[in-house]
């Protein structure tokens, strides 16, 4: 693959499968072009390359073999695509798995798991009991979450939901069995000096007059880490910026709305680097406009990071609005 600006060669790969956009998207990242003003040339395309070139912002391209599934991706993304031969389908199992109601972005999620190309991590549980008050609150669960792949756990108040997220914060002490994060077993010494690869964003109920500014509260992300303040300074706009609320940036975190805290919860995760993010009942004190936000600030968090996520949620008409995978937390677990 060969991408130029201006009829001169920026970017070449002769990697194999899908890896040449993938490289060419790390190389956007540290180089400052505008995709739209590229020109692609590949030896061969079908379906999943045609999402993968469209997600770029790439708008004109040659491939000299194309399939004829990817030609309508193309022409539907408004791509300049020009092609010396057209074949009925390329025959690569990865061109069946890129379903018809799959969008660019679900497209590009999907491959990028398929690469492995995700920031997060897995999370295992192991028959996990939590007992409160002689009464069993999670009875036997298990749980099995790939790395970068996203979860939704719905059920009544009550269900034990938050002390599920407390368990694999390590702020609950199960009664009997175990949960891992990445390769660490929770609770142990070796999670204990990784734990900053988990974050929490929790139900922004709690009304707290503490003069601290909303930039404070990002960079607790960053607390312990050695670094310069203007290093802290950077990554603290930087997340801000990503979640669109570097504008809160000294306003007193107490004073902001629902929505404006989720930001900056959101923010402080990114801030962190965390692999793994727990959100406990998100929306529950956003209106109609700030539940769009959140959903499209996930979406595109893990589009572009694919962090492992697990939300708990008793918002059916939010998290309907979701492709990710729903379990229903009853009887202490998980169906």
């Amino acid at each position: 693959m060969i991408i130029s600006y201006q009829d001169i060669v920026i970017f070449a790969s002769d990697s194999h499968w899908l890896h040449p956009l993938f490289e060419f998207d790390d190389f956007l990242s540290r180089n400052s072009y505008k995709t739209s003003e590229l020109f692609l040339r590949d030896k061969i395309a079908g379906k999943a390359a045609a999402c993968m070139i469209v997600r770029l912002g790439i708008r004109k391209c040659h491939i000299e073999l194309i399939s004829e599934r990817a030609i309508p991706i193309f022409e539907k993304a408004g791509v300049e695509c020009t092609y010396d031969t057209v074949v009925e389908q390329i025959e690569c199992r990865t061109e069946y798995l890129i379903t018809n109601d799959m969008s660019v972005d679900d497209a590009w999620l999907f491959l990028r798991k398929r690469a492995g190309r995700v920031e997060g991590l897995p999370v295992e549980i192991e028959n996990l009991t939590i007992e409160a008050e002689s009464k069993k609150v999670l009875d036997n669960l298990n749980l099995k979450l790939p790395a970068g792949e996203q979860l939704l756990i719905f059920g009544s108040n009550g269900a034990g939901k938050t002390t599920l997220l407390k368990a694999m914060l390590g702020l609950v002490k199960p009664t009997s069995g175990t949960v891992r994060v990445g390769e660490w077993t929770v609770g142990s010494r070796e999670w204990t000096s990784n734990r900053v690869n988990t974050a929490y964003v929790h139900q922004e109920n709690i009304k707290n007059t503490f003069p601290v500014s909303a930039g404070e509260v990002v960079s607790i992300g960053l607390a312990g880490a050695k670094m310069s303040s203007s290093e802290i300074t950077y990554k603290v706009e930087l997340a801000m910026r990503r979640t669109g609320c570097f504008n809160l940036f000294e306003r007193s975190y107490h004073s902001l709305s629902g929505g404006e805290k989720q930001r900056v919860s959101l923010a402080r995760c990114l801030c962190q680097s965390a692999k793994v993010l727990l959100l406990d009942e998100p929306t529950s004190f956003l209106d109609r406009y700030g539940k769009d936000d959140l959903l499209a600030m996930l979406n595109e968090l893990c589009i572009n990071e694919a962090p492992t996520i697990i939300i708990v949620s008793h918002d059916p008409a939010w998290t309907e609005q979701f492709s990710w995978e729903k379990k229903e937390l009853k009887g202490g677990r998980l169906c």
